[in-house]
């Protein structure tokens, strides 16, 4: 007796799981979750789906890789010894509005 039919499967299973995706995203990470965020508010009508290897995350964004920062001294320095000091506080100003960007939408 087959158990797995869609006859089995509740309205939600079925029309949350079973749907055709319009857009898909590999990964519920930083970067996944940032993209599905974005393409959802780009193309509010169509159907986002994230998909993830197991049923938690478990790449680099849920260890000691997944974090988001302001850059580090040494990192800041390098951009400056690499590009002209405008060029620089520049990149600063879009580092800076990524991270509140990232608070709004995910909180601390």
């Amino acid at each position: 007796m087959e158990t797995n039919t869609r006859s089995n499967w509740s309205f939600w299973e079925r029309s949350s799981l079973l749907g055709r995706p319009d857009l898909v995203v590999i990964g519920s990470g930083i970067v996944g979750l940032t993209a599905a965020i974005r393409l959802r508010e780009r193309f509010p009508d169509r159907r986002v789906v994230v998909l993830e290897r197991g049923s938690l995350p478990s790449g680099a964004s849920t260890r000691n890789a997944g974090f988001a920062c302001f850059g580090s001294m040494t990192e800041l320095l390098a951009d400056l010894e690499a590009r002209p000091e405008e060029e620089v506080w520049q990149l600063v100003g879009r580092r800076w509005q990524g991270l509140q960007r990232l608070r709004a939408l995910l909180g601390d």
